[in-house]
Parts: structure tokens; sequence; C-alpha cells
């Protein structure tokens, strides 16, 4: 079911199951994800998970005891308590029981956005302010073009920007404890 492009809210996640395609729905408000990403977004995103997942295997257990694990789109990321299923490019997850037959429940403890033309502004506004809300956290904001990332924290309820790293720099993530280079 082709849908337009809505910019009101009214669309649920039982309408969403029915739809053919990639669709994002924050918030009752239905977005359509294709075409899908170009290649330099799929080189940094497979650069990124690649470098996640080895930084994580030689980190071994946390989180009480958890593996964490590496997840990348497509993957449904459905946030407590709204009508909503977001599709992160990638997102880690050492709770082993947000893991799900149907994608990831509840708030990832990392959530990273590759920036682009189509999805920058609702990465850097409505993604950014719900991930806040949901208790992400972590939130990595990718620039390929400025060629930069820059690390949001959660501080008493409120994302800080907590380092802006450049190309070929190493990025401190799940507090601090998870050093990945960047580029």
């Amino acid at each position: 079911m082709a849908l337009p492009q809505l910019k009101q809210p009214g669309y649920t996640i039982e309408d969403w199951k029915t739809w053919e395609g990639r669709w994002e729905l924050i918030h009752g408000v239905a977005f359509d994800m294709t075409p899908g990403p170009g290649s330099a977004h799929q080189r940094q995103s497979m650069a990124l998970s690649v470098a996640l997942a080895l930084a994580l295997k030689a980190a071994g257990p946390r989180h009480g005891g958890n593996a964490c694990e590496v997840f990348a789109a497509p993957i449904d990321l459905y946030l407590p308590g709204e009508e909503s299923v977001y599709q992160p490019d990638l997102a880690v997850v050492c709770d082993p029981a947000k893991v799900v037959a149907r994608g990831l429940e509840g708030a990832p403890d990392l959530i990273v956005e590759i920036l682009s033309p189509s999805t920058a502004e609702r990465d850097r506004t409505v993604k950014r302010d719900a991930y806040e809300a949901a208790g992400v956290p972590e939130y990595l904001l990718v620039d390929p073009v400025a060629q930069v990332a820059q690390l949001l924290r959660l501080r008493s309820g409120r994302y800080r920007e907590t380092a802006r790293v450049p190309w070929g720099g190493t990025v401190a993530l799940l507090d601090g404890t998870l050093p990945v280079r960047l580029g």
C-alpha cells in the first residue's frame, strides 16, 4: 500500500503492519524510507557496524554480564508508550530481553544515525527528541559530508553533546568504555 507523506499524525502500528516497503512511523506520521540509502551511506554504516562489533567483541561481556549486540538497518525499534516504529541506522543493545522476534523493544544502549539529505532534519530533531524521551543513553550522529560525528549522552534526562570527533578520530561510546575509530 503506497501512502502519501503525511505531515499530521493518524497512522497506527496496525496500519504500518499492512504497508509494503520500508516505512518509519513516528508519532502516527508515516515516513517513506525509499529509496534506500546511497552507497556512501552504506559504506559508512558497514564500517561503523564492523568497528562496533569488533570493539564489543574485544570488550567482552559487560552490563550485568551480557554481551552487547549491534543491529543494522533495517531493524524495527519499538519504544515504550509510543505509536511509533523507528528504523535507526545502527543500534547497540546490551540487554538480551530487548531483542525480540519482531525487532527491538525498549531503549537501546546506543543509537547511531548516519545523516543524509533526506533524513538529517528528522534525525536531529524528531528522532533525537524521541530517543531522549525514551531514555536512550547515547545517540551518535554521523555526518559523512562534514566528516564528523557528534556524540550526545543522556544527563539528567536531557541530551548533552559530550564529543565532536573528526574522521580518523576515536569516540568513546557506552559511557566512555568502548573506543571506536571513525571513518
